[in-house]
């Protein structure tokens, strides 16, 4: 299991990212599975597989569903449309840490479960095994109807053939009684989809890397696969279903860079004045955003909750807000329509680093209505602890998505969400 403090301050370089796999899988035992010659025994053979994938060599061709006739893609919701359906949302999860394993078995067992991406360090076969394989306890906490999972930036830094080749195919539709899906995850997208709802995970980490020392790609943009795959199969324009849509990689973000070409294509193809709910991981702090506009008029409501194994380090310093990571790159806030953000303190590490509550969601969906239910690690102890709870509710007849409620749990406990009062009424409304 990997120590937290070796993931505080980690960067988003390549080769920060290859060394530190490097150095966890030679100081150790030799792993169980394949690790791409990633163990003790010869560490020659990671030069030669891996060397390559720090110069930005993905795996190709990009996956897709090549059979449309029997995968297209679109899973259907194995329950009926008045039944509550449960599924667990989990963004920067697999860190191996005693977090991420605190964090599964509070997340339980549900109908679905959804991992946002960013498999530390790598995404490599051994990563990949110890977070999500059964077989090698990995912790992940499969749905009893499905789970599916997305590509974050980690995974890319070996090259994504281990999420591509190994995760994916563990992922998809399940039966009981049958350990293989019945109808599998066959690319890094999909669309989960019942009578009144449609989940759509979108792979923003196959384009998000540029090289050796560069730590993002801010131009990143869904792949000419998904594209298509998003105009001619799941066709947005055809039906008035509440969309919610899931990637890696924020589109909006007061503290961080925002990668918004994603967000813009899909703007093009939905008709003006359809709302949606977004949300996404790679920032590791809790967030809430009341509406921002699409490029069409409509409004998206974006939730950023990487929070779910990587340390969560709490910033220091005030600027307007709080600190951006990247000072070059400063946001305003207000014109994000920031409206909560989680700055509780959990811990100190022996550092001095403090840091913040872990967590996940619970998106329940029930006919017309939609909650999220936000819970937070409890202090590693016992069951999760619900912070923030939002409603929503979509007319299938006119597609108005409609906010029906929100509440922040955590006054309650004394140390509540940081709260901008003034947007806090138009978190569920449209924007000014």
């Amino acid at each position: 299991m990997n120590d937290k403090s070796d993931l505080v301050n980690l960067g988003r370089t390549a080769i920060e990212n290859q060394w530190h796999s490097v150095k966890l899988n030679t100081a150790g035992a030799p792993p169980l599975y394949n690790d791409d010659g990633l163990n003790s025994q010869d560490i020659g053979q990671w030069i030669v597989h891996n060397l390559g994938n720090i110069f930005h060599t993905r795996f190709s061709p990009y996956p897709t569903y090549p059979d449309p006739d029997t995968n297209n893609g679109i899973f259907e919701i194995q329950k009926g449309a008045d039944e509550p359906v449960s599924i667990a949302l989990l963004a920067d999860w697999a860190s191996n840490t005693k977090e991420s394993h605190t964090i599964a078995a509070q997340a339980g067992t549900n109908d679905y479960s959804i991992h946002l991406g960013d498999t530390y360090y790598v995404g490599s076969s051994d990563e990949i095994s110890v977070n999500f394989n059964p077989d090698n306890n990995g912790p992940w906490p499969y749905g009893t109807l499905g789970s599916f999972a997305l590509a974050g930036n980690h995974e890319m830094y070996s090259g994504g053939k281990s999420f591509y080749t190994e995760l994916l195919p563990m992922m998809g539709s399940y039966e009981e009684g049958n350990d293989d899906p019945i109808q599998v995850q066959e690319a890094g997208f999909f669309c989960l989809e019942n009578a009144s709802w449609r989940i759509i995970g979108l792979d923003t980490g196959y384009d998000s890397l540029k090289g050796i020392t560069d730590s993002d790609n801010i131009d990143l943009d869904l792949t000419d696969e998904q594209k298509d795959w998003l105009t001619n199969v799941v066709n947005l324009n055809g039906d008035n279903r509440g969309i919610i849509i899931l990637t890696h990689h924020q589109c909006f973000s007061a503290f961080d860079s925002q990668y918004q070409n994603p967000m813009n294509f899909i703007a093009g193809l939905m008709n003006p004045g359809r709302d949606i709910i977004w949300l996404a991981g790679h920032e590791h702090w809790f967030s809430v955003y009341g509406p921002n506009k699409l490029a069409n008029g409509a409004n998206v409501f974006f939730r950023c909750m990487g929070n779910g194994g990587m340390p969560v380090e709490l910033y220091t310093e005030n600027v307007g807000i709080k600190k951006p990571r990247n000072p070059n790159n400063i946001q305003d806030p207000v014109n994000c329509n920031l409206v909560l953000f989680d700055q509780r303190q959990r811990e100190v590490l022996d550092d001095g680093v403090k840091l913040g509550h872990n967590g996940y969601a619970i998106l329940t969906l029930q006919g017309n209505n939609a909650t999220i239910s936000y819970y937070d690690d409890n202090f590693l102890n016992g069951p999760g602890r619900k912070i923030l709870e939002e409603t929503w509710s979509i007319d299938t007849v006119t597609g108005e998505l409609k906010g029906t409620g929100i509440t922040d749990l955590t006054i309650a406990f004394g140390v509540a969400l940081e709260t901008q009062l003034s947007l806090f009424g138009n978190l569920l409304s449209d924007a000014q």
